[in-house]
């Protein structure tokens, strides 16, 4: 059985802003993931397309996490697995943004379109990626589904609240600069965590008080993508054990980490 491919992607809403994507390879040799592949300015659903197509063919197992919402069969609201997720991780202020067709759809190119439904449809038809967020443990499959890297980074960094590199925060003392510092050494330490995985130091070693505007929103979504990598393979090496499902395939959901403490009060 072969290891397959572990992909991120940082999924914008609309097509006119930056997708972010990050691939992660397991390496024999020295028994961990490493970050083998990154694109922080991929743009429309064909130039996605294209890029995991040169990445993983047609066929090679692969797993595809992506943070955008896949399923939205809601016009309005939010969907139940948001609200789960949110019930859980508010107190680390990690709750999610509520989804639904008619805020989503604002920014569909055409109005109207949900993009992470209309990408989901491509990755089946042209990749042969099935949408499925109910894996086992080291499977061997080719598939994709959606995830959240605020309530992932909280379980994976042992966070107690999350790290405030998005933005400068108004009302409130927060150094993004400092955030952003502190996730290139979360990012860094998953080289010693289980599942392990190495980052070239050229990506986390960058001085991020010398981005300025698009450069550093770029990274800011290359490192997002990353997490969604390693969500991808840290769900395949623990599977179900680690990992939770809030809501289902019908109603829309999101795949995201979560502790044991966490996991017996789901079941």
């Amino acid at each position: 059985m072969s290891t397959p491919l572990f992909i991120g992607l940082d999924l914008a809403w609309s097509a006119r802003n930056n997708t972010a994507g990050a691939l992660l390879i397991w390496s024999e040799e020295n028994a961990r993931a490493e970050l083998a592949d990154s694109r922080a300015n991929l743009g429309s659903n064909d130039v996605i397309i294209s890029w995991l197509h040169n990445v993983t063919g047609d066929t090679q197992p692969a797993l595809l996490a992506i943070d955008a919402p896949l399923v939205v069969p809601n016009e309005s609201g939010a969907r139940s697995g948001d609200l789960e997720l949110s019930r859980l991780f508010r107190a680390y202020q990690a709750g999610t943004h509520p989804a639904n067709r008619t805020l989503l759809g604002r920014y569909g190119q055409p109005p109207g379109d949900i993009r992470g439904e209309t990408l989901a449809a491509c990755l089946r038809q042209e990749l042969n990626f099935e949408q499925n967020p109910y894996l086992e443990a080291r499977a061997s499959v080719r598939c994709c589904f959606e995830c959240y890297p605020h309530s992932a980074m909280v379980v994976l960094f042992g966070l107690t609240t999350t790290l405030k590199y998005k933005r400068k925060l108004r009302g409130q003392d927060n150094d993004r600069f400092a955030a952003f510092a502190a996730f290139q050494q979360h990012l860094s330490d998953l080289s010693r965590a289980e599942p392990p995985l190495y980052i070239p130091p050229e990506i986390l070693g960058r001085e991020t008080r010398q981005l300025r505007g698009e450069s550093l929103k770029s990274y800011e979504d290359l490192l997002d993508a990353i997490v969604c990598a390693y969500v991808a393979f840290y769900y395949w090496w623990w599977g179900q054990a680690r990992v939770h499902v809030f809501g289902s395939l019908r109603d829309g959901y999101i795949v995201t980490p979560v502790t044991p403490q966490q996991k017996a009060l789901l079941v």
